[in-house]
């Protein structure tokens, strides 16, 4: 009867956490006792100096019942960049950092069945030199072939490095809007579009504002899911430094490719 129902809907998903997009998050939630391995690759580049970024997250995630689930991650990012930035005379230069994650997220409505889809959603990060807290607010609604998602993200970073001996911390506040939209072909295949506006605010001064629009393929199975999402910087609201982009804390272009497959 279930396989059937599916078939019939169309547009719901095979599994409870099929994500149709690669940065905007949906309010659907792993039911009790699924579980799901999913890799996350994110590849930055484009600065005004040579300089590439490697983001990678294995996460383990698991239905808990009662529309909430939880996940655990463990988290890579490897940079290479010249020493001196967009000064002249610097020579390649690579840094990495280890840290890991936890993730709960909680289904308060349902994104077929009520008017709007609506979840909360928290991640702590811990490492070596930095710890992170963020939120989110999560809406989306399923109309016949078409899903509309929308996501208010709050994070706050502890930055620590030491100068001449003395340990630094720095605080800066993130605040950022995403928005996806897709067209479901069939159960499996779906394409569209997402949007994304990521502020930041150091020790209460707001310093930047980065609006990144591209397009998102995903494909689902009965056993693993992929998603792939283009996302090339198209404006800067607040400081710019080249060619109306902010380009020294945020890149030209990031790619993230998620790949997960149910256990």
């Amino acid at each position: 009867m279930v396989p059937a129902l599916l078939l019939i809907g169309g547009s719901a998903p095979l599994f409870g956490n099929d994500r149709k997009f690669a940065y905007t998050y949906e309010s659907s939630v792993l039911a009790s006792g699924l579980r799901e391995i999913e890799l996350w690759n994110t590849h930055r580049s484009g600065k005004g100096y040579f300089f590439r970024r490697i983001d990678q997250r294995i996460e383990y995630e698991f239905g808990l019942g009662g529309d909430l689930m939880s996940a655990l991650y463990m988290n890579y990012s490897w940079k290479l960049g010249d020493s001196n930035g967009s000064l002249p005379g610097g020579t390649a230069a690579s840094s990495y950092s280890i840290s890991i994650s936890s993730e709960w997220k909680y289904k308060l409505l349902d994104r077929v069945a009520d008017p709007v889809g609506f979840a909360l959603y928290g991640e702590a990060t811990v490492g070596l030199d930095e710890t992170e807290l963020e939120a989110k607010l999560i809406f989306d609604k399923q109309i016949g072939d078409v899903l509309f998602a929308f996501n208010i993200v709050a994070e706050n970073e502890w930055a620590t490095e030491v100068v001449n001996g003395l340990s630094m911390t720095e605080s800066e506040f993130k605040g950022e809007f995403d928005f996806g939209i897709a067209y479901e072909v069939s159960p499996q295949f779906s394409f569209g579009l997402e949007v994304r506006n990521h502020n930041e605010v150091v020790n209460g001064v707001w310093e930047h504002s980065a609006l990144f629009a591209g397009p998102v393929v995903s494909y689902s199975t009965s056993s693993w899911w992929a998603t792939l999402t283009l996302l090339p910087q198209v404006a800067a609201f607040k400081g710019a430094t080249e060619n109306g982009l902010v380009l020294d804390e945020h890149e030209k272009m990031e790619a993230r490719l998620l790949f997960s497959f149910h256990l």
